[in-house]
Formats: C-alpha cells, sequence, structure tokens
C-alpha cells in the first residue's frame, strides 16, 4: 500500500528523518513520498515509520484508492463467510439468545434494588 502525505503535515520532517528507505522526499517547505523508494516499511517495522511518527495522525496516510480497494478486498472475504451455513446459523439465533440474557440480567437487577430499599 502507498502512502500519502496530506495538506495536515505541520512540517516537522520526523517522517523524513524515520523513513529507512528514504522515500520521504521534501520540495520547498512540502514533503511527498517517491512511490519507487517505499516499501511501506516492510521487513524492517511492523508498520510504515511515516506514519507512526507523525504528531498529527494525519499527515501520512494511506493512499485512499488504495486503502478502499483493500478494505472492500477485506469486506467481502468476511461478508463471504458470514454467509456459511454455520455462521448463518449462528447469526439467525444470536438476537434471540442475548436479548434473553440481557433481559435476565435487567430483572434480577431490579429486583435487587427493590429488595435494598
Amino acid at each position: 500500500m502507498s502512502y500519502t502525505i496530506t495538506s495536515q503535515c505541520i512540517g516537522c520532517s520526523r517522517c523524513q528523518t524515520h523513513c529507512p528507505t528514504g522515500a520521504v522526499q521534501k520540495t520547498g517547505n512540502t514533503f511527498w513520498i517517491d512511490q519507487s523508494l517505499c516499501n511501506n516499511c516492510a521487513g524492517m517495522y511492523s508498520v510504515p515509520q511515516c506514519m507512526a511518527v507523525c504528531p498529527t495522525n494525519d499527515g501520512c496516510i494511506p493512499d485512499i484508492q488504495e486503502f478502499w480497494s483493500r478494505w472492500f478486498v477485506k469486506y467481502n472475504r468476511l461478508v463471504s463467510r458470514l454467509r456459511t451455513a454455520e455462521q448463518a446459523v449462528y447469526w439467525e439465533q444470536w438476537f434471540d439468545r442475548y436479548s434473553q440474557r440481557i433481559a435476565s440480567q435487567i430483572h434480577s437487577r431490579q429486583v435487587t434494588t427493590e429488595t435494598a430499599r
């Protein structure tokens, strides 16, 4: 996934000093990421360092198109798992099961409160 430096960047240059591949570049007062050098810190860190060290948490973010592409791939995979027969039965019974539990807990608390008065 590629990353983008946004207009929320405050110019602290932390991303540039922490980037292990030197992908974060500066032109004038504007920082940008050279996509040909960026490897998302793969094999070095568990998260991209430009994003991890950003004090605004919005200065360096995943590229929006790639973010949504990955999001929908993951969403579709999870939804397909929910549609399996085993999962469908669980979710069909979920509301009844938990609403009964919650109702009994509320009732027991009401009884406890009334007896304490």
